[in-house]
């Protein structure tokens, strides 16, 4: 999968020598490849498509720092029937962000039409004492995604605390 990104990021970037004046032939070609074109990045906040709405996700992908979860995301993007919002937006585990309100956090989501499944990742839900319970009282159907990513190095740290345990 990476070498199919760098090989189309390498396309992109370097067209036969010939130089990209004002970016409109890098447009052309991104629009050709299909490369970023994902629906939930072609809307900007003010620009609402006609029959979507902001909608609270119904999947929250959830995991450690550093453990795919942003990979995870960009691939379920690349389906039709999903949207993604584009950040981290930490709405559950931040106390800052939980006192704006769920106004708040539902702007913040991509518009989506009915059909579509809208999914937030923040991997510090992870590591919050607070963000199940304030998950569970926003919608107690939500769809968690938990991805755990275990190297060599990560089962034997686990194996070590399992031995202390013990």
């Amino acid at each position: 999968m990476a070498f199919l990104l760098v090989s189309a990021y390498l396309l992109l970037t370097h067209t036969q020598g010939a130089p990209v004046e004002n970016g409109a032939l890098l447009e052309t070609l991104k629009s050709q490849v299909g490369f970023f074109n994902n629906k939930s990045e072609h809307y900007s906040a003010q620009v609402r498509p006609p029959g979507t709405n902001r909608r609270i996700p119904q999947t929250i992908i959830i995991g450690v720092r550093k453990g795919g979860t942003r990979a995870l995301l960009e691939m379920l993007d690349i389906h039709p029937n999903i949207v993604v919002a584009t950040t981290e937006v930490h709405f559950f585990d931040w106390d800052e962000n939980y006192v704006k309100g769920i106004d708040w956090y539902r702007n913040l989501m991509p518009f989506s039409y009915e059909n579509q499944i809208t999914i937030e990742k923040t991997p510090g839900y992870f590591t919050s004492p607070q963000a199940p319970e304030r998950i569970h009282d926003m919608n107690s159907s939500i769809k968690l995604l938990i991805y755990l990513c275990i190297t060599t190095v990560g089962q034997n740290l686990i194996s070590v605390s399992l031995l202390q345990i013990h």
